[in-house]
């Protein structure tokens, strides 16, 4: 009696090993067919050549973006005085009545007290601002910010979620037709902790390399679905807008870097691509358009897209977490953070002591 229930508990071990391998090779599978060949020819069959359509470009007070469907004239209501010293070009993508937002990111990681990197002029950090169409003088106020600060590029494009690839195309071409030094430009939302510090090994150890067709931050492996309306979800595409049933390698929306090579190319392909006006800019533009130009996608180090991912991480540096934290607890976890998860800003601050704590 003994050895049968043995053999039958051996037969049910067994049973469940082989489960639990063949889960695993079903698992294995099904991550090996989320992005087909089928899947990538849909996507270069969308791209149209559209010889005939122009590019989008910037004629000096005014500018132009050309999708293959629709083409918008926009003008450059302000633009700030650029000294053509600095190497990286870092532009906040910020909503026109945010202005406590934007004062604490001046007092943050935009103040060259904070950030040797900004102090040293070799990078140049800005504001990328829209309009309230109903609101005259919310408008005024902000042409008025502009001018004091010095540091915001206000333009005629309505403030809102349906726009949002048209304002990060805006910043695009005003990096590679308003400026001339920077060789890597970044994107970055109002709502990222960011210690641009930690850019200088990156790029002192080619990991970011400003001479190729790259673009830098938190990469998604192709094979995302696409949502063509089966629920009332945020992220819906029309098929008359995006027919393929999955996305492209992307990089996440709210912080990534372009070497200027790629964002040139990127800027010329819009008008291969129908315009898609819904809230997936970063698949748009990091995915679609950088893809159809050969960009190469890279994924950086200590980029924490998500508000719970630094959560088992505490020993980690940190580049950019995008945090729903406001404005007091956004300064308080600046100040906290910068002193343990930033190793570029204690070198930089006090290079002599940080070299005697790594000994």
């Amino acid at each position: 009696m003994r050895q049968s229930r043995r053999a039958s508990s051996r037969v049910n071990r067994l049973v469940v090993i082989f489960i639990i391998v063949a889960s695993g090779f079903l698992l294995l599978y099904k991550n090996t067919q989320q992005f087909t060949q089928i899947d990538r020819e849909c996507i270069q069959d969308e791209w149209q050549e559209n010889n005939n359509l122009g590019n989008t470009i910037d004629d000096g007070s005014n500018f132009r973006i050309a999708f293959t469907d629709i083409q918008q004239n926009y003008t450059w209501l302000h633009l700030p005085n650029f000294l053509e010293n600095s190497e990286i070009l870092m532009i906040v993508s910020s909503n026109c009545d945010n202005f406590a937002r934007r004062n604490i990111l001046r007092k943050t990681w935009m103040n060259p007290e904070n950030s040797q990197i900004i102090g040293d002029g070799r990078m140049k950090a800005l504001f990328l601002v829209g309009i309230n169409g109903a609101d005259e003088k919310l408008n005024a106020v902000v042409l008025e910010e502009a001018k004091v600060f010095g540091d915001m590029i206000v333009i005629d494009l309505e403030d809102n979620y349906l726009n949002l690839s048209y304002k990060t195309i805006s910043l695009l071409l005003y990096s590679i037709s308003k400026t001339k030094s920077p060789n890597l430009i970044g994107k970055i939302d109002e709502d990222v902790l960011f210690y641009p510090d930690q850019l200088t090994p990156l790029i002192n150890d080619k990991t970011i390399n400003t001479s190729t067709f790259s673009i830098y931050g938190e990469k998604y492996e192709a094979g995302v679905a696409v949502n063509h309306g089966e629920d009332n979800a945020k992220w819906q595409i029309s098929k008359n807008s995006f027919k393929c049933s999955v996305y492209p390698s992307y990089l996440s929306g709210p912080t990534y870097f372009l070497t200027r090579k790629a964002a040139k190319r990127i800027v010329e392909a819009t008008k291969h691509r129908k315009f898609i006006s819904v809230d997936v800019e970063d698949v748009f533009i990091t995915g679609l358009l950088a893809g159809d130009v050969g960009i190469k996608k890279n994924q950086l180090p200590f980029m924490y897209m998500i508000e719970e991912a630094t959560n088992d991480r505490e020993s980690y540096e940190i580049l950019a977490w995008h945090t729903k934290k406001r404005d007091q607890q956004y300064i308080e976890a600046f100040e906290s953070l910068k002193l343990n998860r930033c190793k570029s800003c204690r070198k930089s601050k006090n290079p002599d002591l940080e070299e005697l704590k790594e000994k």
